[in-house]
């Protein structure tokens, strides 16, 4: 067929330095928030950006990107719409997966958790923090709704009229999640294929295991 592709050819090698089992912190937070620092200090372009997973109500994963904007008290923080797909899906099943992948480091971080909204005030102050345009937008989308772009700019157009540069209220609609983590596993790409890769799982303490890669 005209539309085949193959991809098998396609491969790369990997050279970086070693995840040794001696050098793993007790905490993975420690880990996550040492590996988030190199990616920001490396200058790898949206360096927060990070694949969520969620389960709909018909059974179904449902994958799309977001932007982590926190990593507070062992906890990972995004923020969204809370009448979009994702976050229709977290009240249903709080249950989500979040996959982080930086080509440029040959460094994955897995992470399985519960997910549960934020305060009000925690969503407001960062709400406020956001630039005027960014605001416009988070207030006027029906996030995940059918819509044309017509009506888009004409709503952008009269919340600017209402709002003529100024902060506007943080949306009832509009605010973040934390991320509770029970497992979190690290890949590092290494030669030959032999990666090194260690998942920390949370029982009654973390308990951290080498897997085969």
């Amino acid at each position: 067929m005209g539309s085949d592709l193959d991809l098998k050819h396609v491969g790369a090698q990997y050279e970086r330095v070693a995840l040794e089992e001696k050098d793993l912190p007790y905490q993975p937070v420690d880990l996550l928030t040492d590996w988030f620092s190199k990616a920001v200090e490396s200058k790898i372009p949206y360096a927060n950006a990070a694949t969520l997973s969620t389960i709909n109500q018909d059974g179904y994963p449902s994958s799309r990107v977001i932007l982590i904007k926190e990593i507070k008290e062992g906890q990972v923080i995004f923020f969204t719409n809370y009448n979009s797909e994702k976050a229709q899906a977290i009240s249903h099943n709080p249950k989500v997966s979040i996959n982080i992948y930086w080509k440029e480091l040959d460094r994955q971080i897995r992470i399985n958790g519960s997910a549960a909204k934020i305060t009000p005030r925690e969503s407001e102050e960062y709400f406020q923090s956001r630039p005027y345009e960014s605001q416009i937008s988070a207030t006027i989308s029906d996030q995940s709704s059918v819509v044309t772009r017509d009506e888009l700019e004409r709503l952008t157009d009269e919340l600017k009229l209402k709002y003529p540069n100024a902060p506007l209220p943080c949306p009832s609609y509009w605010g973040g999640y934390e991320v509770s983590m029970h497992q979190i596993e690290f890949w590092q790409g290494r030669p030959n294929r032999l990666h090194d890769r260690f998942r920390y799982e949370l029982t009654d303490k973390w308990e951290v295991k080498r897997l085969a890669p």
